[in-house]
């Protein structure tokens, strides 16, 4: 007689892992939200270094834009000029703002002024300037207009200067010095145990300086509510990005994990009606999230925008694989009714042990080959699933069955689904009369898919992240319009032996030839705001009727204290280095952008004109983007062929059969292919986000391959000479955990669609659609592939699984 005692080890698995939990929860305290720029970046990247020699060596500083548009359409009246004074006022008081700068409190040099007189007697609010005054001398402006006022004069807007945190920059200098190293050698031993105390200084202030900001944003967001009345305010910068980015993970992880919770427990009670079957997988996935954020949070591992979506894939795939096990519990009860708790629940696992493990290995597999793909938050997220995963496997497989023997009682109750059933049938009944025609119908499918992924291109616009209703889409793309552009871009010229001369600080020749350069960058599609050393000489022309010489710029220059000498031309000249910067923004919202070609255009002119690239360097974060985005579609196809070739092994290891490998791999190539064919064919930008897609698509729908071909072989073992058996009794086990798993998932992550950051948005659906795509592919030319190619002796009895 079978022992019906419950286990010890069921009782010890209870206890392990509610401590476990317990421990890591308190460790979850620790677990950050990171929306820095700096998570999208690889921080040994040669452009990133670079950019972060030209950042320290012209003082970059930290700011944000908002800009005003009036009600008042006389954009000059004093009402309007004194509002911008006011607010401006208050907003300096915030403790980290140094400066506010605006039209109302900049010089204005007019004609007769002197270069040489207190400039800061020559604003408006010192000389309320007449409407007159301000309209002619604002127009064009090389220094303002595009920065403190639009080209069409009808909006104003504030630059919000922050101070430096002297810790953080002196940090950031010892960090630069050591990664400098980088672009000529390897760091030694001794270089990166500094490197990683320098890091670990450096996330401790930047994570103090991250709710600072946070909370100026909401400071400056509060003040611009009283003057609403008086027109419209817009912000824009770094600062702002990094806030609503911010908002958007909170809301994903919380709102989107919410309203998973509760698809997952309506779809639960639908498909099984038991309170059990819904409370047990709930528990299960919540326990396996919760060791997954302490786990993260011990590894240092911070949630971005790109790994948002780490939970709610957890919970996703922690239910497939319960699903798959309560699945084959029920069809256990079913045939063996007088079997006890102990040995229904010993035999669910005995026979799911093997595909499920199996199962889960192949979607690790599947993220863990984002880990190759050399963009920073893809790996980071590549890293984090992998985590998750391994987590999730042990709970399904070692957590959830010791619940069910420890707290639960026999379950006896198996909910009918007539329509699930019939389905089953009628896809068996086609496999058997029409395989030839769905063998067709996919290979036009596949082609169709493969035809559309050559038209794939990747997106580096940052206004396209966001959804067009949104109030950021609306501030951001104002901002990018009317006030120069979204994304700095940087030129840095170093002057040749002929354009220095020993006693000017910088020469006629040298000036002439920035002058041509900015007016060729000028001229490039999407370059907005553009500004130079060579903008002071337009000036001085404006106010002494002619250029400035290059004596008397340099007289300017040595007669300036040193402060000012940064304020006015540090930002634009290195004169230790003999080297100028010509300062760009880009407009990332210009229609039909082609961010590759503008690089492209300008190397093309810069050789034009003479200039060999060696004497020149493009740096900055469009720079930095664009070469991400440059190697997503390598990596995409890199990333695949690290997960085909994975697959391609584990699946030899699972069946021991070379021929049941590749025929397992077809579904999946034809849901990968056309998940890329889609994405080409309906004009989907690959990017950070959906980058993920295929290899995160091919882990998940492996999955239901290795549950259907696990229970055909095991079928054809048990029923030889029965092949359309084979494809129904398949259809009617497994195939009906392949619906409840594929329901789950689909909405489960159509969820997502709602979502207001738009990569996830695509994440969600496309994610979905590649699990329709998974099911039907498994359920139909699958089974008509191992009928084909599978004779009686085709698998070799030792390597199929046990029935038993």
């Amino acid at each position: 007689m079978t022992n019906t005692s419950t286990p010890k080890w069921a009782y010890l698995s209870c206890i392990f892992f509610t401590l476990l939990t317990a421990i890591l929860a308190w460790q979850a305290r620790h677990f950050e939200i990171d929306a820095s720029a700096n998570t999208l970046l690889m921080e040994n990247n040669k452009h990133y270094l670079l950019t972060q020699l030209a950042d320290q060596r012209y003082g970059a500083r930290e700011f944000i834009l908002i800009a005003y548009k009036p009600s008042n359409a006389d954009l000059f009246s004093r009402q309007n000029l004194q509002l911008v004074s006011e607010l401006g006022q208050k907003i300096t008081q915030l403790a980290r703002v140094k400066q506010v700068n605006s039209i109302v409190n900049v010089p204005i040099f007019t004609a007769g002024d002197s270069l040489s007189a207190d400039v800061g007697q020559l604003t408006w609010e010192q000389q309320k300037f007449s409407r007159q005054t301000l309209a002619l001398s604002l127009k064009q402006h090389p220094l303002y207009e595009g920065l403190l006022i639009n080209q069409a004069q009808t909006a104003l807007s504030l630059q919000v200067v922050f101070a430096a945190d002297e810790a953080l920059a002196q940090v950031n200098r010892d960090i630069l010095d050591i990664r400098q190293h980088l672009l000529s050698r390897d760091l030694s031993a001794g270089e990166q145990a500094r490197l990683a105390g320098l890091k670990h200084r450096q996330a401790k202030i930047n994570k103090r300086l991250e709710q600072t900001r946070i909370d100026e944003i909401d400071n400056i967001r509060s003040l611009l509510k009283s003057y609403r009345s008086q027109g419209e305010f817009y912000l824009g910068g770094n600062n702002l990005l990094s806030y609503e980015l911010i908002q958007i993970i909170q809301n994903d992880l919380l709102l989107f994990g919410a309203a998973i919770l509760v698809v997952v427990t309506l779809v639960l009670w639908f498909l099984f009606r038991r309170l059990s079957w819904v409370s047990l997988p709930i528990l299960c996935c919540a326990v396996s999230v919760i060791i997954t954020l302490g786990l993260l949070a011990a590894f240092n591992f911070k949630v971005t925008v790109i790994s948002a979506n780490v939970f709610a894939l957890q919970i996703i795939l922690s239910l497939a694989m319960i699903i798959h096990l309560i699945v084959q519990y029920q069809e256990l009860v079913l045939s063996h009714r007088d079997w006890p708790q102990q040995k229904l629940v010993r035999h669910t696992i005995k026979k799911k042990i093997k595909p499920c493990f199996f199962a889960g290995l192949t979607t690790t597999i599947g993220f863990g080959s984002l880990i190759f793909s050399g963009v920073q938050p893809v790996i980071s997220f590549g890293w984090m699933m992998v985590v998750a995963m391994l987590v999730s496997l042990l709970v399904s497989l070692l957590f959830f069955p010791s619940l069910l023997l420890v707290f639960f009682n026999k379950q006896t109750y198996v909910a009918e689904h007539k329509i699930i059933e019939k389905g089953m049938k009628g896809f068996a009944a086609t496999v058997k009369y029409k395989g030839s025609a769905l063998v067709i119908l996919w290979l036009v499918f596949t082609v169709i898919g493969a035809l559309g992924a050559l038209r794939l291109s990747a997106e580096s616009s940052f206004l396209n992240y966001f959804d067009e209703s949104t109030d950021v889409r609306k501030e951001l793309t104002f901002i990018d319009r009317q006030f120069g552009g979204s994304t700095p871009f940087d030129l840095l010229y170093d002057l040749q032996e002929t354009q220095v001369k020993q006693d000017l600080i910088i020469s006629a020749e040298a000036v002439q030839t920035v002058t041509a350069i900015q007016n060729m960058l000028v001229k490039q599609q999407a370059i907005g705001a553009i500004t130079s050393i060579a903008d002071f000489t337009r000036i001085a022309q404006v106010v002494n009727g002619k250029p400035l010489t290059e004596y008397e710029l340099t007289a300017l220059y040595k007669g300036l204290d040193q402060e000012m000498q940064q304020q006015l031309f540090g930002g634009y000249f290195y004169p230790q280095g003999k080297q100028v910067r010509i300062a760009m923004r880009v407009q990332d919202s210009t229609p039909d952008f082609n961010r590759a070609q503008l690089l492209a255009d300008i190397h093309r002119e810069m050789q034009a004109m003479g200039v060999n690239k060696e004497h020149y360097r493009l740096t900055s974060l469009f720079v930095l983007y664009e070469d991400i985005l440059s190697r997503l579609l390598d990596s995409q196809v890199l990333t695949l062929a690290i997960v085909y070739a994975a697959m391609a092994a584990t699946l030899m290891v699972i069946f021991s059969s070379l021929k049941v490998a590749l025929i397992a791999l077809v579904p999946n190539f034809i849901t990968t292919a056309m998940i890329m064919g889609i994405m080409g064919l309906f004009a989907i930008p690959l990017d950070l986000m959906t980058i993920t897609i295929a290899a995160v698509a091919m882990g998940i729908s492996m999955d239901d391959t290795i549950h259907y071909v696990h229970r055909y072989l095991d079928e054809k073992q048990n029923r030889p000479g029965d092949s359309a058996g084979w494809v129904t009794q398949t259809n009617l086990s497994v195939g009906y955990a392949l619906i409840y798993t594929t329901t789950v998932i689909v909405l489960g992550f159509g969820t997502l669609v709602f979502s207001d950051f738009v990569p996830s948005m695509l994440f969600g659906l496309l994610t979905g659609v590649a699990m329709v795509l998974a099911l039907l592919t498994d359920i139909t030319i699958l089974p008509v592939l191992l009928n084909k190619y599978l004779t009686p002796a085709g698998v070799k009895a030792s390597s199929q699984p046990s029935a038993h």
